[in-house]
């Protein structure tokens, strides 16, 4: 569902790792993300972080980075396409703020709205909001 709904849907986000319950970190493209803590045990695989683009903010000090691909103004709102190293993502950003293509950013993602999902079989993975103690 999260693969359909919004407009630009959610943002996935594919990297490798093996989880413990409690864990709220993860390796993506090369820096430390914070995550909900996962409330299951998982064996080194294929995962997904989902991320909608709302949930996404420009931060310089951030390790996370990429690169505008493009953008396009909507109004009170722009949708910024960024490369990254597994693909490109797109967040929603204010109209007034600039981007020019191939500039740089350091990329923010709002923890407590992040998804997490087993990408063989497509099903959320129990995190801290998955089980109800936050809300995204």
């Amino acid at each position: 569902v999260a693969n359909f709904i919004g407009s630009p849907p959610m943002n996935f986000i594919r990297f490798q790792a093996g989880l413990k319950k409690g864990d709220n970190i993860v390796s993506l493209d090369n820096a430390n993300v914070a995550i909900p803590a996962v409330r299951e045990d998982l064996a080194h695989g294929n995962l997904v972080l989902g991320v909608r683009p709302e949930h996404i903010r420009i931060d310089e000090k951030s390790k996370l980075r990429g690169a505008v691909y493009e953008s396009e103004y909507l109004g009170t709102t722009q949708i910024v396409a960024i490369e990254m190293e597994g693909g490109i993502i797109k967040a929603r950003m204010p109209a007034n703020r600039k981007f020019a293509v191939g500039e740089p950013v350091g990329l923010a993602l709002d923890t407590p709205k992040l998804s997490l999902f087993s990408e063989q079989t497509g099903l959320a993975i129990l995190t801290d909001v998955s089980m109800g103690a936050r809300h995204g």
